[in-house]
Parts: C-alpha cells; sequence; structure tokens
C-alpha cells in the first residue's frame, strides 16, 4: 500500500524551474514527504536502481532518455513495472504520448500544470495502485502465468480481464500476443483488429498487425494498417522502408514509391533513409525515380557532395557516361574549393574521370587527373596501368 502522504515521488523534467515547479506544488498539496529529482530518463534509471520510489512523474520531451523509453524501461524492469507513472506533455505532443504509451501510463497531464489537476491525478493514480480492479488482478495474474511458460493459463486470465473491460485496447492487444505465442495466428489476428477498432489511437496494436501482416505476406494489409499510423518515429520509418521494398519485389512499384516519397518527407534522419531509399531502387531496377530523387535532393542541397557522387555512381552503372562526367566534374571543381573530400573519394573521382575522358580520346586531361592521382598515391595500380594505356 502506498501512503500518499509519506510516498517518494521521482520527478523527471530537464528543466530545473519546471521540477522546481512540481516539488512546490507536491508540498503545497501535502502529497508525499519524500520528492527526489532527474534531469532525463537515463539519470532516473539509476536513481530508480538505488532507492525505492512508490510513484514516478515524468515528462514526455527530454533529452538523452525521453519519457516514453524510460516509461518502457520501467514497465520491463520486474522490480519497478507496476510503479504509478504520470506523464507530462504539452498539448501538441497529447497523440503523440497516447499513441505511443497508449495505456501505459496511469494517467497524463497537460501543460501548463495546476495545483487542482496534479492533485486529482495523483489521488486516483494512488487509489488505484492500492485498489487494483478485478481486470488489473486477472492482467497480474497473466503476466505471472506467461512468465512461467504457462501460456494457455495466461490466455484465460486476460480474457478474464476482458470480460471486465470489453474495450480495453491493451487488454485485446495482450490477449493477441498471447495467442501468437500459443501460434493462434487467427485469434491473434481477430484481437489486435478489434483493439485498433475501440481506440483509435492504438499504434501499437497497429504495428503489431503489420509484422503479423507482413509474416504472411500480406501486404495489402500490412501497408492499410501502416498507413493508418498517426505517429512518426524510428519504428514507422524503418517499417516504412521494409514494407516498400517488400512491395518492390512483389511489382507492386507505384504504391511502394509513393511510400517513400510519404516516408522522404516526414522523416528526420533523412540521410541514412534516402541512401536505404536509393539502394533499395537501384537493386529493383526503378533507376527513373532515383534520378528523380537524386536530382531533388541535389537543386535543395547544392553542396551535398555524397549526393553528387552517388549520381556519377547511378548513371555510370546505367551506362550514361556523360551525365556520369558531369557529375564527377561538379564534385572535381567543389574539391578545388577545398570542400572535405576523403583520399579514397578523392581519388576515385579523378580515376573515373580519367576513364572517361580516355574513352574520349583527351590524353593530357587523361594524364593531367592521373598525374593527380599518383601525387597521392605513388603505387597506384589500376592509375599506372591507365598511364601506360594513355601513352
Amino acid at each position: 500500500m502506498i501512503d500518499i502522504n509519506t510516498m517518494s515521488v521521482l520527478i523527471v523534467d530537464d528543466m530545473k524551474s519546471m521540477r522546481l515547479s512540481i516539488r512546490n506544488m507536491f508540498k503545497q498539496l501535502g502529497l508525499g514527504n519524500n520528492i527526489r529529482h532527474a534531469e532525463n530518463g537515463k539519470e532516473a534509471l539509476k536513481m530508480l536502481s538505488e532507492v525505492h520510489i512508490d510513484m514516478a512523474v515524468i515528462d514526455w520531451n527530454m533529452p538523452v532518455m525521453n519519457g516514453i523509453e524510460l516509461l518502457n524501461r520501467i514497465r520491463n524492469k520486474k522490480e519497478i513495472r507496476d510503479m504509478p507513472v504520470i506523464m507530462i506533455t504539452a498539448e501538441a505532443e497529447r497523440d503523440i504520448v497516447l499513441s505511443v504509451a497508449e495505456s501505459d501510463i496511469d494517467a497524463y497531464l497537460l501543460k501548463p500544470l495546476t495545483m487542482k489537476s496534479l492533485e486529482e491525478k495523483v489521488k486516483t493514480v494512488i487509489y488505484s495502485a492500492n485498489n487494483p480492479d478485478k481486470a488489473t488482478t486477472h492482467l497480474r495474474k497473466a503476466r505471472e502465468f506467461e512468465e512461467a511458460g504457462d501460456i494457455k493459463s495466461a490466455i484465460e486470465e486476460t480474457r478474464s480481464a476482458l470480460q471486465e473491460r470489453p474495450k480495453a485496447s491493451r487488454v485485446l492487444r495482450n490477449l493477441g500476443l498471447l495467442y501468437q505465442q500459443d501460434n493462434n495466428e487467427k485469434m491473434a489476428e481477430k484481437c489486435l483488429q478489434k483493439a485498433v477498432a475501440v481506440n483509435r489511437e492504438d499504434d501499437v496494436s497497429r504495428f503489431l498487425l503489420v509484422d503479423l501482416y507482413l509474416k504472411n505476406n500480406d501486404l495489402v494489409n500490412a501497408l492499410n494498417y501502416y498507413e493508418q499510423a498517426r505517429v512518426l518515429g524510428t519504428q514507422i520509418v524503418s517499417k516504412g522502408i521494409e514494407i516498400g521494398e517488400r512491395l518492390i519485389e512483389k511489382g507492386m512499384s507505384s504504391k511502394a514509391l509513393e511510400l517513400f516519397t510519404r516516408v522522404l518527407k516526414t522523416s528526420k534522419d533523412t540521410a541514412s533513409i534516402r541512401d536505404s531509399v536509393i539502394n533499395i531502387c537501384i537493386n529493383n531496377g526503378e533507376y527513373e525515380y532515383v534520378k528523380q530523387l537524386l536530382t531533388k535532393l541535389i537543386e535543395e542541397q547544392p553542396e551535398r557532395v555524397d549526393l553528387k557522387m552517388k549520381a556519377a555512381q547511378l548513371y555510370t552503372a546505367i551506362n550514361e557516361p556523360n551525365k556520369a562526367v558531369e557529375y564527377y566534374e561538379n564534385i572535381n571543381g567543389l574539391a578545388k574549393l577545398d570542400v572535405d573530400l576523403t583520399a579514397e573519394e578523392f581519388i576515385d573521382v579523378k580515376l573515373k574521370l580519367a576513364k572517361a575522358y580516355m574513352q574520349k580520346k583527351k590524353p593530357f586531361i587523361v594524364e593531367d587527373y592521373l598525374r593527380q592521382i599518383l601525387k597521392i598515391d605513388p603505387q597506384h595500380a589500376e592509375a599506372l596501368e591507365l598511364r601506360r594505356n594513355n601513352q
């Protein structure tokens, strides 16, 4: 039992002013007598492993380790997984928190916080922790059975919890996962579909359905549930790339390219995602899309040598040497302006240009590029061979 008046509380927020403000609210309300602070999720986890905490109040948007990551770590650590957690979020972030952490938070508070809202949430959360309802009791028994390897008993306990909460998407999701462990994919699919139907915020169940459909090579349904997801993050981006690649391999290129375009527009990590898309398209013969993509990216970021190098390599691969030379010359011009190139990249550009001008029968230009290569690497075998052939 948690004594609301003497409980220990951990406040996790990267802003000192916010931590102090929440601490003062707790003091004025007379809730808890041991208030601790942490600046981020990583620091909070360390503290949780060292001292007993009855309840945590966590900000979602923090550096190093955000609130969602911390919440997941807490729920996966046996010693603290049932600890009450209140998540603090701005109105603009509310959908993100609800979607990613659906039902794993005991309550959430919107900024700006008020004494009244904090008091109501804390009292409700602590009452529920001290007086778990029948559904919670069944779910905890189900978890014990699952950890003991008794999946069928875990299913029965979860079904009993569902009778108490027939529209709880998390219970439906848990049941679906248990059916998957029991190799009953039809029931797993049914439970996950219902979880999404009763709670449009439940992107967790959507992605479980995406994985299930990908496993069964049902790309239409996988794409359908993927496109319903409302929150963008690392998982949704990587899953989009996977679905796109599978679509191309199945001959559904138009849908794949539409998906790639959407992912590229919304992804924050554009460099690695772009490279993945380019490589997938080249490997599957979607050269026109790659050309358009590279052209657009180069127009937007003309200083990006790596993009121009990729374009030059592409045009070389598809036997458009004049276009390839155009890009290599551009890169060569940038190198003269002290744009950073590794020695390997520098030699590669000069070597490509030497070969191109050898085909054009311009030996003096070829020799100039070979001389630049051999100045860096006097024993470069391919450059020496080209020099012999150029004489």
